[in-house]
């Protein structure tokens, strides 16, 4: 009997690109006593959101607004464009998937960093289409110049890059961002993910203003207003994109609680600069702890830190440590980045859990100054 899914399903062999912490929990038949490799927001969730859903969690019983109309509304003018510039969905998970099936027809390619963000890739594949990837450069910057090269050889429908960049949180300019979007074909969209953007110098971001026909800026509430159980991101793009791909969204996918949780977090400023005070005390510390250690991090502007360990089996030593010491983070598989290891900012308590289990690390106590 012939399958009833399409051949493209039916040829796929390709993993999911994640195995959450719970699984993992499920898998060693243990918690985690520092859960650091999911880039959460560890100091907890926006209380104006909290307060929202302690006083409306019986509305559950409803269906959201399919329009997402009072969401959009403030994030149009957070963002100084109307609010047909943006598109609401369940994260940038959504987002992606939304995008790339909207653009990917089978055999069309799609061009990416290798060991960037792995649910590009699975959501390309599943449309059928041709992945083409870029290795980051030696420094673990990703290569702008052989993005859009790629792009342009190949004729690309779409370019993938994370700014700041996931798995090493480092930080590309304006001026590099401008320059690839005039260097890639103008029959080609730019997917700029910005979950961390929360995290960076606004200065050295596109403006909040600005517009390109083909340029898509996501952005999340699951890192800085704490709501990644909740599912809400959004992106921002030319309107004719925008209508294009509300044609295919799924128009109930955020739901109504988690829709008014991210508009009552919006106006938390309180807790936003709790956050960010808080991480970037984080990240300090862990460049100081990577140092005591003997090695180095990279420049972050997100809420983890990407420890260098020199080379692959190094920092895979040290992975297996953690993990055997209840200590949860991620670990790039792909050269150059895979003497990497991805570790969230937690609080004070938690950083100095991991301090101790690092410090105790045989492929680490070796190398520690005396």
């Amino acid at each position: 009997m012939q399958p009833f899914y399409t051949r493209v399903l039916a040829e796929l062999d390709i993993r999911p690109p994640f195995v959450g912490p719970k699984e993992l929990e499920r898998r060693r038949g243990k918690p985690y006593k520092a859960r650091l490799g999911a880039n959460e927001c560890l100091f907890g969730v926006s209380p104006a959101a909290l307060a929202l859903l302690a006083e409306r969690c019986h509305e559950t019983a409803l269906y959201s607004d399919p329009t997402n109309k009072e969401l959009r509304d403030a994030l149009a003018s957070l963002w100084y464009r109307p609010p047909a510039d943006i598109v609401v969905a369940e994260g940038i998970e959504g987002l992606l998937h939304l995008f790339v099936r909207g653009c990917i027809d089978i055999g069309d390619v799609a061009v990416t960093s290798r060991g960037g963000y792995p649910s590009f890739d699975f959501y390309v594949q599943g449309c059928g289409g041709r992945l083409v990837h870029v290795p980051y450069l030696p420094s673990g910057e990703n290569d702008l110049t052989g993005l859009a090269e790629a792009a342009c050889r190949h004729e690309a429908k779409l370019v993938y890059l994370a700014n700041p960049d996931n798995p090493t949180g480092g930080l590309l300019p304006a001026s590099d961002i401008n320059a690839l979007i005039e260097r890639i074909p103008k029959g080609c969209l730019l997917l700029l993910d910005e979950a961390y953007a929360d995290f960076a110098d606004a200065d050295c971001l596109l403006p909040r203003e600005a517009s390109w026909p083909n340029v898509v800026r996501m952005r999340t509430f699951s890192k800085l207003y704490g709501l990644a159980g909740a599912r809400v991101g959004y992106a921002l793009a030319d309107p004719a994109i925008i209508v294009a791909i509300d044609r295919i969204r799924q128009h109930f996918a955020v739901s109504k609680l988690a829709q008014e949780m991210a508009l009552a977090a919006l106006s938390d400023h309180t807790f936003v600069a709790d956050v960010l005070a808080r991480t970037a005390a984080g990240r300090e510390h862990y460049c100081t702890l990577a140092e005591d250690l003997g090695f180095t991090t990279l420049p972050s502007a997100a809420n983890f830190v990407a420890f260098d360990f020199g080379d692959a089996a190094r920092a895979e030593a040290v992975t297996e440590w953690l993990e055997a010491n209840d200590v949860f983070v991620r670990r790039p598989t792909d050269a150059p980045l895979d003497r990497l290891i991805r570790i969230t900012v937690g609080p004070p308590e938690t950083r100095a859990y991991l301090a101790e289990v690092l410090l105790t690390a045989p492929a680490i106590k070796a190398r520690i100054p005396a």
